[in-house]
């Protein structure tokens, strides 16, 4: 019989990949099969045409909680079975001694900034490099959103920048850990601590990372979570706030509840209904359940995606401090260098990467720039809360933030599903970065 001469590309990218390494030297070529010559974008054959795992996932675990939600007749708030029960298991899982249900992330956090007593006229402090949902929960309040720069290296907040932007007016410091990577905890909690500020931390993105050993979501007066369906812990739409403060639990439990107080049955504060579904808690019981054991598999990929990437030239991996000693992955963030890309943005690379049946998005756009931003500002209730000069200069310095527009001009990120797959899908993953590397003089 003939021996066999020609390989797939599973037994190239295997056979290459552990004699190279096996003799010290760095595998550089991935593609072996379509046309390794030509990008899926300008006809060639795509590296990958199966798709990743979907998410999010279910077993019988959920089927059977929600049927039993359903047929217990007590599907609301005030007598669910299953929301008290997530409410403290979660607490229990972070390590915080409240956590109160919401009707998702961006409800947990105005929630926040309402029982610590911040509204109109004051200032609240935030990064540029995250989802909309956090500069409106600031400014669902009539809060001045105040933005920080970023750090182009680790995508986080940049607490050098943090300081110098506090007033008089200033209420709280919103620490957003983005793409489920701590930001600098101990850098923004001693500036809290120093004015006397209260750090609310915005872990939506951040299920189970960890700062020094410790869940994040636990540093600050409270922390705020997101279960909506595209996080690692997902629910459909739903959120949490937990504190170690018993009294801002007791306001969360009161202000989710048009602020009646369960003792007096008085409505003793401003609040709103905020209240949450049983049906959406009793899948994240069930979510729970199993939610280490695709972490793991999760950490496990990135971690070698990490290591290899490190092989193809012209992009750099999300960074983590130091002290961070997990993060969850809920996005995987990568840096094109564009000096290997002639220039290009992000999203054409992104957009390559898609092609090739990659799970790549484009990332973040300047949240300090976008159209909301100078649209509420002019607005006729800003305008009644705030004095021209004030929201003029807010405008003007929320348009500079020089690391913060070079981030957004070079990350991107790739989707959770790729890493929660087995190790041939990520060698999928690093086949395509290099050829699209490879290929960069075509995006053009």
């Amino acid at each position: 019989m003939q021996e066999k001469t020609t390989l797939s590309r599973r037994e190239f990218l295997e056979k290459t990949s552990v004699g190279l390494a096996a003799a010290g030297a760095v595998p550089r070529s991935f593609a072996a099969s379509g046309n390794p010559d030509a990008l899926a974008l300008k006809g060639g054959t795509p590296v990958r045409s199966a798709p990743f795992p979907g998410w999010p996932q279910t077993t019988e675990v959920e089927e059977r909680y929600i049927l039993k939600s359903l047929r217990n007749h007590r599907w609301c708030t005030m007598d669910g079975e299953f929301i008290p029960k997530f409410e403290k298991a979660w607490a229990k899982e972070v390590g915080s001694r409240g956590c109160v249900m919401t009707p998702c992330g961006t409800h947990a956090l105005q929630m926040a900034l309402e029982i610590l007593g911040v509204g109109p006229g004051d200032e609240v402090i935030l990064s540029p490099y995250t989802y909309i949902a956090t500069a409106d929960a600031v400014m669902m309040g009539y809060s001045l959103p105040v933005f920080a720069d970023s750090d182009p290296k680790t995508f986080q907040i940049d607490p050098d920048d943090i300081e110098h932007r506090i007033t008089e007016h200033t209420r709280a410091i919103m620490a957003v850990h983005i793409y489920g990577a701590p930001s600098n905890l101990d850098k923004v909690l001693a500036i809290g601590k120093k004015h006397n500020i209260p750090v609310i931390e915005d872990a939506c993105q951040a299920h189970h990372a960890e700062w020094k050993g410790k869940k994040v979501g636990t540093f600050g007066r409270i922390g705020c979570f997101s279960f909506q369906e595209t996080k690692c812990l997902p629910g459909g739409e739903a959120g949490a706030l937990v504190s170690d403060d018993e009294e801002l639990i007791e306001k969360a439990y009161m202000f989710r509840n048009f602020g009646a107080d369960p003792k007096t049955h008085q409505y003793a504060m401003r609040g709103f209904k905020y209240r949450i579904s049983d049906f959406a808690a009793a899948v994240l019981v069930g979510q729970l359940e199993r939610y280490e054991e695709l972490c793991a598999k999760r950490e496990a990929h990135a971690a070698y995606l990490i290591a290899e990437l490190k092989r193809i030239p012209g992009f750099s991996v999300q960074e983590n401090y130091p002290q961070s000693t997990r993060q969850n992955h809920y996005c995987f963030g990568v840096r094109c260098d564009t000096d290997h890309f002639k220039g290009l943005p992000q999203h054409k690379v992104a957009s390559a990467l898609a092609a090739e049946g990659i799970l790549a998005g484009a990332g973040y756009s300047p949240l300090n720039k976008q159209p909301f931003l100078e649209q509420s500002l002019n607005s006729r209730g800003y305008r009644a809360v705030f004095p021209r000069e004030r929201l003029d200069k807010c405008l003007r310095d929320n348009s500079h933030l020089a690391k913060n527009d070079q981030l957004c001009a070079t990350a991107f990120y790739l989707e959770q599903n790729v890493l929660l797959g087995e190790k041939r899908d990520v060698d999928d993953v690093l086949e395509a970065f290099d050829k699209v590397q490879k290929n960069a003089g075509v995006l053009a």
